[in-house]
């Protein structure tokens, strides 16, 4: 049996930051968003330990088990197949499988089977009870589901649409790519504010896929970073995975991570700040923040977020390394 715990919601929610604390415990293997692992060439791609893929032993090592060999003709044809099967629009064929061409069954069965090898491949290498797979997309999840052998708890990470909003505005660099100057996207309010809302209502009602759901906010995460940790190691099954590697407003990074994509903070080593990123109460304009509200408001309220303006706070960024 293969355990994954699968982390969804929408992007911008804090996930590598829980994914590498994640990665810290005894008997799970943080791997980043997996689902982008085939969207470059291997050998500019690096690991959050800081190799290329190429050059990574634990990586090598998971393409040998696999059968997967690392290479940018390998990552190119099975990112060729993804894209007209793991994609959101392709869940509703996902659900009525019998009902679609031959050629779609066959290429969904491909890309499952290759899938299938990878996680696989994953659990072997690195020895672990449970994968941590930060991927968030409901369509890898739905491919997740149909695995008879996989163990599937799913982590709904949510965040305040408003903090959500203010990061997608910003610029930041992809470190990911060697010799290239590359940046996230950036993106209006509104489009943050709709994929906030698209994401987090599609993670709900995807609980119904996952053996185990549990709800998570990031607020709640950064004021009690071991006590969360605690909690979701219990929702792993590792209830003797220790934390104790997470001090009151400090962590420490001691064990490399082999992640693939998600935010640059994966590749920070050592000591680790943990404080609540709140720079957007005062860096967000007025305006934009009134509009992201208007727009995400039922599930603000179903989260427990308050509807109005908060006060304006000395922002701060969470996780900034010593």
């Amino acid at each position: 049996m293969i355990d994954v715990l699968y982390i969804a919601g929408a992007g911008r929610s804090g996930s590598t930051l829980l994914e590498r604390l994640l990665g810290q415990l005894s008997g799970a293997v943080a791997v980043g968003e997996l689902r982008h692992l085939w969207r470059e060439n291997p050998a500019s791609w690096r690991c959050g330990c800081g190799e290329l893929l190429t050059d990574c032993s634990f990586w090598l090592e998971v393409s040998r088990r696999a059968s997967l060999p690392l290479t940018a003709t390998t990552f190119n044809d099975i990112q060729q197949t993804q894209r007209v099967v793991d994609r959101i629009r392709y869940v509703p064929s996902m659900l009525v499988l019998p009902l679609t061409s031959r050629a779609w069954q066959a290429r969904h069965a491909n890309y499952v089977a290759i899938l299938r090898r990878l996680y696989e491949a994953i659990q072997e290498a690195s020895q672990a009870s449970v994968i941590v797979d930060s991927s968030k997309d409901i369509s890898t999840l739905y491919l997740l589901s149909r695995m008879n052998d996989v163990r599937l708890r799913l982590l709904h990470l949510v965040r305040d649409s408003r903090a959500v909003a203010y990061s997608w505005t910003k610029e930041i660099v992809r470190p990911h790519k060697v010799d290239e100057v590359s940046y996230m996207g950036i993106y209006s309010p509104q489009w943050s504010a709709a994929d906030w809302m698209y994401r987090n209502t599609l993670s709900t009602l995807a609980s119904s896929l996952a053996d185990r759901y549990m709800r998570l906010r990031y607020e709640d995460f950064i004021a009690d970073p071991s006590g969360t940790l605690r909690r979701v190691a219990d929702f792993m099954d590792l209830p003797d995975a220790d934390p104790g590697f997470v001090g009151p407003n400090e962590v420490r990074l001691a064990r490399a991570t082999h992640t693939v994509a998600g935010n640059p903070m994966k590749f920070q080593q050592g000591n680790l700040r943990i404080r609540l990123d709140a720079a957007w109460q005062h860096a967000l304009p007025q305006r934009d923040r009134r509009l992201v509200t208007a727009l995400t408001w039922p599930l603000l309220w179903r989260y427990g977020y308050p509807l109005s303006t908060p006060a304006a706070s000395e922002g701060a960024a969470a996780g900034q390394a010593k």
